[in-house]
């Protein structure tokens, strides 16, 4: 180690010397007390390494003698300090470079927000806030106090329960926790019919039941009472009708009706059709920090008049952070339209297919019972009823 650094510090050559017995050379040199490395033999003689100040006592040695000395390789700091002299742009390109690299080094450039519980909106919010908090690509790490800024943020972001700040080198990771809000402490006081229907079976866990199993209810009405009437235990004397005691609780419980649904669907014979002809144009944008995207390739009008578009969002990522730079790829997919004449079985499953569908729609829990289809043919198409017998919870808490 002692060698490098000397070599280095004073300069180095390496030296190939030939002729008669060039042992003796060798020798002398190292005998007038300069120092030798990888001393080694060739074909022709010897080669070695010897420092720049040894190369003077090496000629004057060999100034005499019948030897023939090439000087091959060197380094050292002499010879890089006359390359800067005779190059100057070598040693600004250095120092430039080092200036560069402290200059990035010392910013922060990347703020990352990980979690996938957080939408692409709730993640721009949050680097607005913590730009707003003194975050901000380019801001030096030493002008940085993340304690004052994840209090700005937090009084920015109260929607937050907790938010906390990490420095990793040019990397700063913003970690949110939403706030959970406490659940509502209001008990419902009744129960209404959600649907209007026929009454199937009651289940009371709590309150005084309206009606009973078997009556027509309409949407609204009121079902269970959390109010619960009582006989007094001690009538007065000379009373003709008992005295009651109402009692306030909560109303709980499950009522299941028969509920109706009915849809009226008309299918007309002359339909028009869309249909994907398979040729597409592509647009290629970037975006970043959510301002406006930049268009990269696809310019021009869109060729086709009838198109569909798929967009197709890539974020950016860099040793597993997501950087603040997205590519946006919004494809159009030419579609041709045509008139098309349907048959009467044509047009007739299509009306029931759809009719089948906006029940499904509006029903979203419940035993189906029965079906009833009514169909109706004219000139210009056909016309399909359903009505469906639903059997469901139509129970809904009320709390005022």
């Amino acid at each position: 180690m002692i060698d490098l650094f000397y070599r280095f510090l004073w300069g180095w050559v390496e030296v190939t010397i030939s002729g008669p017995r060039p042992e003796r050379i060798i020798s002398r040199l190292a005998l007038s007390g300069q120092r030798l490395w990888a001393v080694s033999k060739t074909r022709a003689g010897y080669r070695f390494i010897t420092p720049l100040a040894g190369v003077p006592v090496l000629r004057a040695i060999v100034r005499h003698e019948h030897y023939r000395v090439h000087f091959g390789r060197r380094g050292g700091w002499p010879f890089r300090w006359r390359q800067f002299i005779t190059r100057p742009f070598l040693g600004i390109g250095a120092l430039s470079a080092i200036a560069l690299i402290f200059f990035t080094t010392s910013r922060i450039w990347i703020i990352d927000v990980p979690g996938t519980q957080n939408s692409t909106q709730a993640k721009t919010r949050i680097i607005q806030a913590a730009a707003l908090a003194g975050i901000r690509p380019g801001t030096p790490r030493s002008t940085l106090n993340l304690r004052e800024s994840r209090l700005r943020m937090e009084r920015l972001l109260p929607q937050y329960a907790f938010i906390g700040l990490s420095m990793h080198g040019v990397l700063v990771r913003v970690h949110v926790f939403p706030r959970v809000d406490k659940p509502a402490s209001e008990t419902p006081l009744r129960i209404i019919a959600g649907h209007s229907g026929r009454l199937t079976n009651m289940l009371v866990y709590m309150g005084d039941p309206e009606v009973a199993p078997g009556e027509f209810v309409r949407k609204g009405q009121t079902l269970i009472s959390g109010a619960v009437s009582a006989p007094v235990p001690v009538q007065p004397e000379g009373t003709t009708k008992p005295m009651t005691e109402s009692v306030r609780t909560a109303a709980k419980g499950e009522v299941f009706a028969d509920v109706r649904y009915r849809v009226f669907v008309t299918q007309p014979y002359r339909i028009v059709e869309s249909s994907v002809t398979g040729n597409h144009f592509t647009q290629m944008f970037v975006q970043m920090n959510g301002h406006a995207p930049i268009l990269i390739t696809g310019y021009g009008k869109v060729p086709f008049r009838f198109y569909r578009t798929d967009k197709i969002v890539h974020p950016l990522m860099w040793q597993g952070v997501n950087l603040p730079v997205e590519t946006v790829k919004i494809v159009y997919n030419e579609i041709q339209r045509r008139r098309v004449t349907l048959t009467k079985k044509q047009a007739l499953a299509r009306a029931r297919q759809l009719a089948a569908r906006r029940v499904d729609q509006m029903v979203h829990e419940g035993t189906k019972l029965r079906r009833h289809e009514t169909v109706q043919w004219s000139k210009r198409g056909v016309s399909v009823q359903l009505i469906s017998v639903v059997n469901q919870n139509i129970a809904v808490p009320v709390t005022k």
